[in-house]
């Protein structure tokens, strides 16, 4: 399947992103997770502080975010740990990070998840079910060799 060819809840992605897609990267070695895109709001809170964001890529590994507010890029400590907030969910609606990456000139952050896969997952398959259900469909059945089905073949 080429990228043109691949459906929306399948990224595929770059060595520099966060988390992972199941592409190819260079070396020819695969991403662990499926990764999916996103425009869900959120908040990052660190040391008792909140900053919104939105978060435009997640994968079991971490989360792409934007500011929302440009200026809280430089308040955000570039280490330490980061809560992601999903304001979408009302219960497990958080996840514990590190930041991964910084791009200052678009104001994101790559944030690489430190909870326990289970919760991850479960966080996860709360916000987008059917998304995160056909992702990893599509996954195991490229990981085991299968033909692909959909709407051309």
């Amino acid at each position: 399947m080429s990228e043109v060819d691949a459906p929306a809840d399948a990224l595929t992605g770059t060595s520099a992103d966060v988390g992972g897609n199941g592409a190819k990267l260079e070396g020819g070695t695969r991403r662990a997770a499926v990764r999916l895109t996103t425009v869900f709001g959120g908040r990052m809170c660190q040391y008792g502080k909140a900053y919104a964001c939105i978060i435009s890529d997640v994968s079991l590994g971490g989360a792409k975010v934007r500011f929302k507010d440009t200026q809280d890029f430089s308040r955000i400590a570039q280490s330490g740990e980061v809560q992601l907030i999903f304001e979408r969910l009302s219960d497990y609606k958080a996840l514990n990070t590190v930041v991964a990456w910084a791009k200052p000139n678009e104001f994101t952050l790559g944030l690489r998840f430190i909870d326990p896969e289970l919760r991850r997952r479960v966080v996860i398959k709360r916000l987008m079910p059917t998304r995160w259900r056909l992702a990893n469909e599509q996954n195991s059945q490229q990981e085991a060799g299968e033909p692909e089905t959909g709407e051309n073949g």
